[in-house]
C-alpha cells in the first residue's frame, strides 16, 4: 500500500520536536539527502521518523522523507502494525511504502532469516525510489546487548566492535544508524512529546532467544552496576571501529600468500587474514594452529580441516586456504 500527500504536515509533528537537540543529530548523520526511513511501528522507529520529519522541516534541509515499513508475515500482530505506520504516515504527510516478505531462516536461525528479508526489501524500496540514503533506529541497548552477544559467541575484532555507525546497503545506497548514542528512554520521550502511540513487539521480551535472555536478566543487572553501561558501549564501539578500520587497512587479502613473507607479519595480522580468508565462524583455536605451523621451522606439509568447507594448507613456499 501507498500512502502520501503533497506536503509534509508542519502540524504533526510538535515544536518541542522540532526543536529537539536530536535533530541535529540525526541530520548530521544523514547530511542533506533523501531519506529512506525504515519505521516498524515500534518507539524507536516511530522517534526516528519524527526526527528526521522535524529536520527535514528546517528552512535549511532539502531533503525529502519516505518511509519503509516491512511485514514480514511472522505475527498476528503484524497486519494492525501495517495500519498503524501507514496511518502515521498519512497524518504526518510522508510517503509510506508496505512491503510484505517471505522470511527463510538462516543458518536455523528465523531472526537472521528476517534481517535478510528486511534489508534486502529496504534496499530494494530505497532503489525503486532513487533514494541514496536509508535510516534505522537501532539504539545504545542494542549496542549494548550487541557487543555483549559478540564477546561470548566468539568473533572477530570487527564483530566485537558492535553496529557500525553506517555501511553500504548496496554501490549506491547507505544504511545509517544515528541513534546509536542514545538511549531508548529518550525515543520514548520523544514519541510522547509528539504525542504518538506506538507499537510494542512482545518477541523483545521473549527469554527464550539469547537476546531476550540478555534483556531481562543480564541488562538490568548491568545498570544498576552502571547506570551509563549503554551509552558506555556506544562509545567504546565508535572507538573501536575507528582502530579495527585502520588496522583492517594493514591485512592482507586473499587466499594463498608466500609463507616466509607471510610469517613475517605481526601476529596479529595474521592472525585477521586467515580469519578473513575463512570467516567469522572460524574458531580462534582454529586460527591458532594454522598461524603455530606457518611460524615455525617445520618444512612438511601440513592441512587443516575446518568448519563449513574450508581447509587450510601449509608448505615450505605456501600458505592456502581451500573452501570445497
Amino acid at each position: 500500500m501507498h500512502c502520501s500527500t503533497e506536503h509534509m504536515n508542519k502540524q504533526a509533528v510538535p515544536l518541542a520536536v522540532r526543536r529537539h537537540q536530536l535533530v541535529a543529530t540525526v541530520r548530521k548523520a544523514i547530511g542533506n539527502q533523501d531519506v529512506l526511513v525504515g519505521v516498524s511501528g515500534g518507539a524507536d522507529s516511530v522517534a526516528l521518523l519524527l526526527l528526521c520529519c522535524a529536520g527535514a522541516l528546517q528552512e535549511s534541509a532539502k531533503y525529502k522523507v519516505a518511509v519503509a515499513h516491512i511485514h514480514h508475515g511472522l505475527r498476528d500482530e503484524s497486519d494492525e502494525e501495517q495500519k498503524m505506520v501507514e496511518t502515521l504516515c498519512e497524518s504526518l504527510g510522508v510517503h509510506c511504502i508496505s512491503t510484505r516478505v517471505t522470511v527463510t531462516p538462516e543458518n536455523g536461525s528465523i531472526a537472521a532469516g528476517a534481517r535478510k528479508a528486511r534489508y534486502e526489501a529496504l534496499q530494494a524500496t530505497a532503489t525503486a525510489l532513487g533514494f541514496n540514503a536509508v535510516a534505522v533506529a537501532h539504539h545504545a541497548e542494542d549496542q549494548l546487548e550487541t557487543m555483549l552477544m559478540a564477546l561470548c559467541r566468539g568473533g572477530g575484532l570487527r564483530k566485537l566492535s558492535g553496529i557500525a555507525a553506517s555501511r553500504p546497503l548496496s554501490d549506491s545506497i547507505v544504511l545509517f544508524r544515528p541513534l546509536l548514542h542514545v538511549e531508548k528512554n529518550e525515543l520514548i520521550s520523544i514519541c510522547n512529546l509528539g504525542q504518538i502511540k506506538w507499537c510494542e513487539d512482545p518477541t523483545n521480551q521473549n527469554s527464550t532467544t539469547p537476546r531476550g535472555r540478555l534483556r531481562q536478566d543480564v541488562i538490568p543487572i548491568l545498570r544498576e552496576l552502571w547506570n551509563s553501561a549503554d551509552r558506555h558501549a556506544s562509545n567504546a564501539s565508535t572507538m573501536l571501529h575507528a582502530a579495527v578500520d585502520t588496522f583492517d587497512a594493514t591485512v592482507p587479502r586473499g587466499n594463498e600468500w608466500d609463507r616466509v613473507t607471510f610469517a613475517k607479519l605481526p601476529i596479529p595480522i595474521i592472525d585477521a587474514a586467515l580469519q578473513k580468508a575463512i570467516g567469522e565462524r572460524s574458531t580462534f583455536e582454529s586460527i591458532q594452529s594454522i598461524r603455530d605451523a606457518i611460524v615455525d621451522s617445520n618444512t612438511e606439509p601440513r592441512t587443516f580441516q575446518l568448519q563449513n568447507g574450508y581447509s587450510a594448507t601449509v608448505t615450505s613456499k605456501k600458505v592456502i586456504i581451500h573452501h570445497s
